[in-house]
């Protein structure tokens, strides 16, 4: 396997079903996969929530089958500068594909969106078990545990 041969798209609502298969075996995603998946996620719900506009979910594939995805919510700002910034909600790479670039792929995937509308700031409140993995990435510890990586 090779980057190349990885396809990362942008969901939007007509994706509902992609969400609602990633959702009943989001488990094997996870730092633990032995949890139990979502699941439970309704054909509407998932509509409603990919068709947010402040929502991104990007979704890697590979030979038909979900890798990674990236999910992302935009956060407008009210004072002078960006418009807005990013908040990284949740990121995962399937367990058995991990360490094969697949999370970097989505984070320069959206670095590109980033670029494209004009944002400079992604935030991630991340936990212990991934903190090394954004540290490599070029985020920085901000605030207590909350990580930030600025284009530029």
């Amino acid at each position: 396997m090779t980057n190349a041969d990885v396809r990362i798209r942008l969901l939007g609502p007509d994706d509902a079903s992609a969400l609602i298969s990633l959702a009943e075996m989001d488990n094997l995603f996870d730092e633990d996969p032995s949890v139990p998946p979502s699941g439970a996620l309704t054909y509407d719900g998932a509509r409603s929530f990919l068709g947010d506009p402040a929502v991104l979910f990007w979704l890697a594939e590979l030979g038909g089958g979900m890798v990674g995805f990236l999910h992302c919510c935009i956060q407008r700002r009210r004072n002078a500068g960006p418009w807005a910034e990013l908040l990284l909600m949740e990121m995962g790479t399937h367990a058995q594909w991990r360490r094969r670039g697949i999370g970097r792929s989505l984070l320069a995937v959206m670095e590109e969106w980033m670029r494209e509308h004009g944002l400079e700031e992604v935030w991630v409140p991340a936990n212990l078990y991934a903190t090394g993995f954004y540290e490599k990435c070029g985020f920085a510890k901000d605030e207590g545990e909350i990580l930030v990586k600025a284009l530029g």
